[in-house]
């Protein structure tokens, strides 16, 4: 299938490694030019010198994408490089974890930066360059606490789920200037984000990492972490002009984990 994306251009946070990587690979295997932002400045390069590879021109930019200066250097360098922007993939890092015990104030500030606002802020520096050209694609990736909030990672169930309901609710507005935006909910990935979170929940239960994986993967309808590439197809396909009509969504990909119907 065509996805008639040769030649546009994406900017993709967190995208040195993980699921930012998976999407940046894919929309690379559509002819994407692709601007790659990520703090690791080592992984940064090595995930660009594997991309271009596939043939794209590529701009890797050190970034925190919590920073107001650094949002704003992103998209001023992309459109040096390249003209605009054609696609936003807006992923961060997720907020610390914890039970609504174990969260301070400082961390609700540090969460609400790094994941809310970074996301709109992002959102407000992009669309005049979607709207010139009248096309457009905004993909957030979220997480499934948007739509089963887990107990012990309340700060990701109150900015996630904000960031899915502030795409909604401007979804009606964009697609009118011929541009859509939807969230992606992931489950469980095999991701450094997601051993991070094991070791941190292995150490309360007082059991090894291994031990804690093979409980966590009993527990999955699936049976296993999924790969990372598997939601890059997704983000993908929701960037293509097949999915034009595909607006104001969260779509999960969770390998059936969550119980509820919506």
């Amino acid at each position: 299938m065509n996805y008639n994306l040769q030649g546009r251009t994406a900017i993709i946070g967190g995208s040195s490694k993980g699921l930012g990587r998976a999407c940046a690979l894919a929309l690379a295997g559509e002819g994407v030019n692709i601007v790659l932002c990520a703090r690791g400045e080592d992984t940064l390069h090595e995930t660009q010198r594997g991309i271009e590879a596939l043939g794209v021109q590529t701009l890797a930019l050190t970034a925190d994408m919590a920073s107001a200066d650094d949002n704003v250097r992103i998209v001023r360098e992309t459109v040096a490089r390249f003209g605009g922007v054609d696609i936003l993939i807006n992923n961060s890092g997720g907020p610390k974890p914890g039970t609504f015990r174990e969260i301070f104030e400082e961390d609700l500030d540090d969460a609400y930066n790094a994941v809310l606002k970074y996301n709109i802020r992002m959102i407000r520096l992009c669309l005049p360059y979607m709207e010139k050209k009248g096309w457009g694609r905004i993909v957030n990736i979220t997480s499934v606490t948007v739509k089963e909030p887990a107990p012990n990672m309340v700060l990701s169930n109150i900015f996630r789920t904000a960031v899915a309901s502030y795409a909604r609710t401007i979804s009606k507005e964009l697609i009118a200037k011929g541009i859509t935006i939807n969230n992606v909910a992931p489950g469980y990935f095999r991701t450094d984000r997601v051993t991070q979170l094991m070791k941190v929940r292995s150490e309360v239960e007082g059991i090894s990492v291994d031990e804690y994986e093979q409980k966590a993967i009993e527990a999955f309808p699936h049976k296993r972490y999924m790969d990372p590439q598997e939601l890059g197809n997704m983000v993908a396909y929701l960037c293509s002009d097949q999915a034009r009509s595909v607006n104001g969504t969260t779509i999960q990909i969770d390998g059936g984990l969550l119980s509820g119907l919506l």
